[in-house]
Order: C-alpha cells, then structure tokens, then sequence
C-alpha cells in the first residue's frame, strides 16, 4: 500500500555519522527508539527539512533510521541521508485526508519492537518557522498517543538529549550558517542604500524580506529554500528594542534617528540572528560612546572566548566592559544564544548558565543599551574554533549613515 523509496548512495550527504552519535546518546539515556516529528528536529536527524510538518524520522537504536513522509514530498528528500523512505498519499477526492491513519498503518507494517521506551518530543513548546509560514504543524498529544498505541510504549522527553546534540554543529551545518549570512550581507547592503528620511520602518523592512526572498533562492547554486524576517525599529521605538519581540511600525524615519534592524534569515531550515544600528546623519556624542562601548565589549568576548569557558563568563567578559562604561543598568538582557536549526537555541550566554564552550558551537554576541530616549545593539553570530572564534558576520560595522 504504501511505497517505499531507498535512496541512494550517491545522494546521502556527509552527515552520515549524526546517526552514530544519536544512538550512542539514545543508549544513554535508555531509549530503545527515538521518534522526531517536528521539522527541524527531521532537518537535523535527517538532512531532510519537511515542508508541511507531517513527516516522520525513527532511530531505532538496532537498526537503520527510517523516514515517513508524504508523498507530495519526495523531491524534498534527495538531500536525506536516510535512506529507508516510506510515503503516503495527500488527500484525495475519494477520502479526507487522515495523516494519523496512514502513519499508524506504516508503523504497524515497519514491524519494530513493542513495550519499549519510545523518546519523542514531550518537552519541545517552540519551534522554528518553516517556509509555509501560515500554519506550523508538530508532534502534539495526537501523535504521542498514536505512539503509544503503536508500540505500547513508555515515552521519553528527549527534548534534553535533542538539544544537547544540535549545540554542535556539523562542517555541513556550518556552511548552511553561512550561507544565510552571505545572503543577508546583500540584504543589509542593499538596505543601507535606501535609507533615506520619510521612509517608513516596515518599508525597511519589507525590503530587506525581499531581497532574501528573490536574492536567496538558487543563491550560488546552492539554496532551495530561503526567507527573511525583518524588523526595524527608528527613534525612540529604538528603546524598546530588548522586548521578547521587535515589531515594524509606520513611523516615518527622521534626520537625527537611530535605525535598528533585528534581522532573521533562514537557509534550507538554517539561521542566522543580526542586529545593526545606524544614526540617519550625524551622532551625538553620546551615542559615538555607547556604540564604541558596545563594539568594545564585543571584540572583548572575541579575544578570549575560547572551547572550555563557561557562558555565564563568556557574557561577563562583555558586561564588565559595559559595566566599566556606567552603561550596566541599561543593558538588561543576555549576551547572547544558540541559533542554528532554530533562531534561539542552546547554549544560552547568560550570567547564570554553566554551560560549557565547545567547539563548532555557535551563538550570538549581543550587547544593547538601552536608555528611555533610544537604544542602541550590535549582534554578530560567532563560531567557536579549536582556539579562538570566527565571526561570521562582521560587516556594516558603523554609526553614521548620510543620504
């Protein structure tokens, strides 16, 4: 009933050794099955980044990893390295479309074991955006009952184990990081040259979107699927800018405004996280202090951030310079944070985690400062080296912009 794909060799990238790496962890937590529906946890199981969130990847911890997904897919997953693929069929004109029935059919046909412990995603509440950006579908109470129908089993939480894993990043995950930012390096530049006063912050932001959007795909070849989301904020809205959210508005930008853009880019299910913050014309002595206190405090991390140091010393080392500056009060969020499958994940720069630094994580430096008039962030995205760290996006690094 359901067809069954076997991929081949020549399509199944570098990530091969994920599989090994999982199953050495499911083994330590005492999961004999690892069951992921959520798209970018497939993304990174898998190499294969699900478009409308009805997918299925199983690590059996004996046995080869297998995919479920619909068939209106599968030119998506060629970039899988799993190489069992069972699909089924989307709705129908003979039927409405049930996804649970066909799943359930499927997993009683694989024939794994039962009465074991299953791990699945209990403990994920957030989840990344997709490129189907109306609805977000993910494993819910549904899907974990038909689990437990199915194998008769005892659910895990392996949110735990999940982020723990996608802390480290793989050489092919590093090059999709850096693709998004190549790709938003266009967009900001292109950006900086439309600035000009009376324009409103969401057509700022509007064009930065569309430049990722028709710049980004097919970019060298390379990217399937590619969006942004920006957000720019101007004059004092700039203030507010350390809120859990940014929001554009229709405000006008003026002669004298300081322009902030938190801008989010996505690669073939990938991030990048960056903030810059320009003065439309001349600076005022006080922000030409704040901005170089907070380039101060970024270099500073880059100088001693290395593989082995805590992150609550990792943001202490950008805060004491902030600090130093009398800027401390006004700098009221964390360093920094993961970003990778996710746009906020593990490790957190925060003065509280002990969290340790290792190699090929990466993670945002972010310092802000923020009084009640305006604020001014800077927010680069960093690989951690053997020795030291590469930032992956240093460019537009100044203060003053002029039509």
């Amino acid at each position: 009933m359901y067809r069954i794909l076997t991929l081949g060799v020549a399509a199944i990238p570098s990530d091969t050794s994920r599989i090994y790496i999982v199953k050495q962890a499911m083994e330590d937590y005492g999961i004999d099955l690892l069951v992921c529906r959520n798209p970018e946890n497939v993304l990174f199981l898998s190499g294969y980044w699900p478009l409308t969130g009805w997918s299925l990847i199983l690590i059996p911890l004996d046995g080869d990893p297998v995919l479920i997904i619909p068939r209106s897919e599968i030119d998506y997953v060629e970039d899988s390295w799993v190489k069992n693929v069972y699909t089924y069929e989307a709705e129908r004109l003979e039927y409405t479309w049930n996804p649970y029935r066909f799943i359930m059919e499927i997993l009683e046909e694989i024939g794994l074991p039962r009465g074991i412990r299953v791990g699945c995603e209990l403990g994920m509440e957030t989840i990344a955006t997709g490129t189907i950006a109306g609805e977000a579908s993910y494993a819910c109470t549904p899907t974990f009952d038909l689990l437990r129908k199915v194998f008769k089993a005892i659910l895990v939480d392996a949110t735990p184990l999940l982020s723990k894993l996608r802390m480290v990043k793989s050489n092919l995950e590093v090059e999709k990081v850096r693709l998004a930012s190549k790709i938003a390096s266009i967009a900001i530049e292109k950006l900086i040259e439309a600035v000009k006063e009376g324009l409103r912050e969401s057509e700022l932001a509007a064009l930065a979107e569309y430049i990722v959007y028709s710049e980004g795909i097919g970019f060298e070849g390379r990217v399937k699927r590619a969006r942004g989301f920006a957000f720019i904020m101007s004059g004092i809205n700039t203030s507010r800018a350390w809120y859990p959210f940014n929001i554009s508005t229709n405000r006008r930008i003026l002669r004298g405004d300081p322009i902030l853009i938190e801008f989010n880019v996505c690669v073939d299910g990938y991030w990048i996280d960056i903030t810059r913050t320009w003065i439309l014309g001349r600076p005022t002595d006080e922000q030409e202090d704040i901005f170089n206190t907070l380039v101060e405090a970024q270099e500073s991390v880059y100088r001693s951030e290395n593989p082995g140091l805590r992150a609550c010393d990792v943001d202490d080392i950008a805060r004491s310079i902030v600090r130093a500056r009398g800027y401390d009060r006004f700098f009221p969020h964390r360093l920094g944070h993961g970003v990778g499958l996710r746009l906020h994940e593990e490790p957190i720069i925060h003065p509280l985690s002990t969290t340790l630094i290792e190699k090929n994580m990466i993670h945002t430096v972010e310092p802000g400062i923020y009084t009640d008039r305006y604020g001014l962030r800077l927010e680069d995205v960093v690989l951690i080296l053997e020795k030291g760290v590469e930032n992956l996006f240093p460019r537009y690094k100044f203060l003053s912009l002029s039509e």
